[in-house]
């Protein structure tokens, strides 16, 4: 009996030291695939991951917090990582790696990391334009032309945070007031709104759609690909998102969620970003963006992520109340 229970035990310890890391993943499916490949290649360390998008992942989160499922949130704008540290979902682990990043994408606590930065930009099907004999817009007040009517698409902020980023840029941009009243104006223009943030890039490299409004990634894939796609950054500005990484408090793997954090923020992970055909800008000076457009050439709107974050449930019930019934 007694041998029993060792050898119990030891097969305890034996699958709980060899457990693959466990991701929740808010970086889109693909992308985040190609990172954690790299990883995994790179450091030997197995990992399994499932993919949410931001909304839904911090509710799971939330709710499995007393039994932690998963080890590390991968994605997902900052805001919504501190929104997870001040409930008190997250834990605190200080990498060297920062090391040459600006602060201004980090926690100095260590309770959340970047894993890339990228401007929202509007997607544009060239060929869907010529068709309904539309012109090519340069700006947030274009979007509202009559000419685009049930020909654009956006994330719902409900379930994207890639539709809250939009949210507050036009807020720097026209002013709270300001910014749902021109969301409401550009009701009409709206096709659907998509669950995910990277739904309109697939209605919109295809030609289902004429624009699409998220962050810029498949849209310079599709580019690549030789779809007649297009980027446009309004001359007003456009936010950026800067997606984050943090480690889950009780994390069962918490030695290999503290290497990924190791990996992804140093040059090498920084370089596999940018290697691996994602299209996200790398949020370190020191690595060769490749083919990405130079930040230089775009208005970059700076928000706040703490007020991002503080006012993240009120501006989302206002959209609910004064923008979805459009």
């Amino acid at each position: 009996m007694k041998r029993v229970l060792i050898l119990a035990i030891f097969l305890v310890f034996v699958a709980s030291a060899f457990a693959n890391l466990v991701v929740y993943s808010s970086v889109d499916e693909a992308n985040a695939r190609k990172i954690l490949n790299a990883f995994v290649e790179d450091t030997g360390i197995k990992v399994d991951f499932v993919f949410l998008s931001s909304g839904p992942a911090l509710a799971r989160i939330e709710a499995e917090s007393s039994n932690p499922q998963a080890d590390v949130w991968f994605g997902a704008p900052l805001e919504n990582h501190i929104i997870a540290k001040e409930r008190g979902l997250t834990q605190a682990y200080k990498t060297l790696s920062v090391y040459g990043v600006s602060p201004e994408f980090y926690d100095v606590e260590g309770y959340y990391h970047p894993i890339y930065m990228n401007p929202l930009g509007i997607g544009v099907n060239t060929s869907v334009l010529e068709q309904i004999k539309a012109s090519l817009p340069e700006s947030w007040e274009d979007l509202l032309a009559s000419e685009y009517s049930r020909m654009i698409q956006y994330p719902n902020p409900q379930s994207s945070g890639t539709a809250y980023s939009l949210i507050t840029g036009l807020v720097k941009v026209y002013g709270e007031d300001g910014a749902f009243e021109y969301l409401r104006n550009l009701a009409p223009n709206i096709q659907t709104y998509t669950q995910s943030g990277t739904g309109p890039s697939k209605a919109v490299g295809p030609g289902q759609v004429a624009l699409g409004i998220q962050f810029t990634p498949a849209f310079f894939q599709f580019m690549e690909q030789g779809y007649p796609v297009s980027v446009v950054f309004p001359k007003e500005g456009v936010p950026y998102e800067v997606a984050s990484v943090s480690i889950l408090k009780g994390a069962k793997n918490l030695e290999d969620a503290q290497k990924l954090i190791d990996w992804v923020v140093s040059k090498a992970g920084q370089q596999q970003v940018v290697d691996q055909k994602t299209y996200f800008y790398p949020i370190r000076p020191d690595v060769d963006f490749g083919s990405l457009q130079p930040l230089s050439t775009i208005n970059l709107l700076s928000v706040d992520p703490s007020w991002a974050a503080e006012n993240k449930t009120r501006l989302i019930e206002r959209w609910i109340n004064e923008v979805l019934p459009y």
